[in-house]
């Protein structure tokens, strides 16, 4: 049996389980039944996409699943994952669906699931959804044997609407003219709508990557790879560069000088402006188990403390919405600022870096400098069939002894949530030890995956 919902909603190779139409048409009647069942006037469902060639296939699909039990689909075609949101609370929509593979390559796709708040849904509500798909006789029993179905209809000026949302979050007097960007688009959600909004607000805007195909998707570009974006800010002589990835929702920073700036830096800029404004909530920051510990050492200093979730940026927004945090993120670019979204939204975090940047007399070089990154090593393994529990056990208690005695080291072994890998992690101060450690790892959980 297959597992349906991942680290974040729904993800895997197209045409492979969950991804199949079969399998999509029961996870939106479900969703459906399970979302909109207590309401009492017709339901609707808000369905957006990026930009590959397999969202051809699921939008129409998801659309007739939610029609055929009797819910009204706006389609809203390619957006960022963050538009989503907005628009659900705007147009008092129940439910959201993102078709979206996300950061993988157009071979995968997926769906993320929001509520009537605009909030992904609960892992309780995942396995509710699961428990039915999976489990025939309780699939037909939810079925809708009504001759009344919903209808659907397009909706044109979606783009405009997260735009005007977007340049709201703006304090008023913002000047965002004179400041030279770069944004790569990763071919992915934001192709469109990112260059609009930075031109609005009289950025000169260089834009690359924004060229969708179907199939030219978080390839080699966006938020996943830096290399092209780095070289066109040196190259125009920019004042900084935005990555996004395929979905719009995670960004990663390069400077004036092409250094990278990955979440963890962007949160550390965040924390430091927040703090000054007297606006972090509790003075807490929440990021993952990913988070370098240079990071949790410069927060300390500043007296602000650290809550780490297990990945996912979900696992974050559920922390943050648990104490009602302002900021978090992860150091792979999710940042989750609290008081304008529910979500990740790479472009909305571009334009408060541009806001404070405007508002500073520093390059974006210096901006932010603020603390010194412990050297981390990562490394995937790859593995072909689902692991057993004996493998997970084993995989789990490499993490938890692995360094006891050796404690300036940190060290995270985990199965990835949206594919078939093992993702390790090495840290500390000295380059040599970790690249050392790493490979000894390496050995260690390729013994439990490939060992007949």
């Amino acid at each position: 049996m297959f597992k349906i919902f991942g680290t974040d909603g729904v993800r895997c190779k197209v045409n492979e389980e969950p991804m199949t139409p079969d399998t999509c048409l029961k996870i939106a009647k479900t969703a459906g039944y399970l979302l909109a069942r207590d309401v009492d006037k017709k339901s609707r469902v808000i369905i957006s996409k990026d930009t590959r060639l397999s969202g051809y296939l699921f939008e129409p699909l998801m659309t007739s699943g939610f029609v055929s039990m009797g819910m009204d689909v706006i389609l809203v075609g390619p957006l960022p994952t963050p538009a989503l949101p907005m628009l659900i609370n705007s147009m008092r929509a129940d439910m959201g669906v993102m078709i979206t593979g996300s950061h993988n390559t157009y071979e995968y796709n997926g769906l993320k699931f929001f509520d009537n708040k605009g909030r992904k849904i609960s892992k309780k509500l995942e396995l509710s959804i699961e428990n039915i798909v999976l489990n025939e006789k309780k699939y037909l029993e939810i079925t809708n044997k009504n001759f009344n179905t919903g209808k659907a209809i397009r909706l044109e000026d979606a783009q405009g609407r997260y735009s005007e949302s977007l340049k709201l979050s703006l304090k008023k007097n913002t000047n965002l003219k004179n400041i030279k960007i770069v944004l790569d688009c990763g071919n992915g959600a934001t192709y469109s709508v990112a260059p609009i909004i930075f031109w609005e607000l009289g950025c000169q805007v260089i834009v690359i990557n924004d060229e969708p195909d179907g199939k030219n998707i978080n390839k080699n570009c966006g938020a996943i790879n830096v290399k092209a974006l780095s070289k066109k800010v040196l190259e125009t002589k920019s004042d900084i560069g935005f990555a996004f990835d395929g979905d719009g929702d995670r960004i990663i920073v390069v400077d004036n000088k092409g250094n990278t700036i990955d979440g963890d830096k962007i949160l550390a800029l965040f924390a430091k402006d927040l703090l000054n404004n007297k606006k972090l909530v509790k003075n807490t920051v929440v990021a993952t188990k990913m988070s370098n510990l240079g990071f949790e050492n410069y927060l300390n200093k500043m007296g602000v403390n650290l809550i780490r979730t297990d990945v996912g940026d979900i696992n974050v927004i559920e922390a943050m919405n648990k104490k009602s945090y302002c900021l978090g993120g992860e150091q792979s670019g999710h940042i989750i600022l609290g008081e304008y979204s529910n979500t990740g939204d790479g472009i909305l975090v571009a334009l408060k870096i541009l806001e404070i940047l405007k508002n500073s007399k520093n390059k974006t070089n210096k901006l932010f400098d603020n603390y010194h990154s412990y050297h981390q090593e990562k490394i995937n393994l790859s593995f072909d069939n689902n692991l057993n529990d004996k493998m997970k056990n084993s995989i789990k208690k490499i993490s938890s002894k692995i360094f006891l005695n050796k404690q300036h080291l940190r060290c995270l072994v985990r199965e990835s949530g949206t594919e078939p890998l093992i993702r390790v992690l090495v840290e500390g101060k000295n380059k040599k030890e970790i690249r050392k450690e790493i490979k000894l790892l390496k050995i260690k959980v390729e013994k439990i995956l490939y060992d007949k």
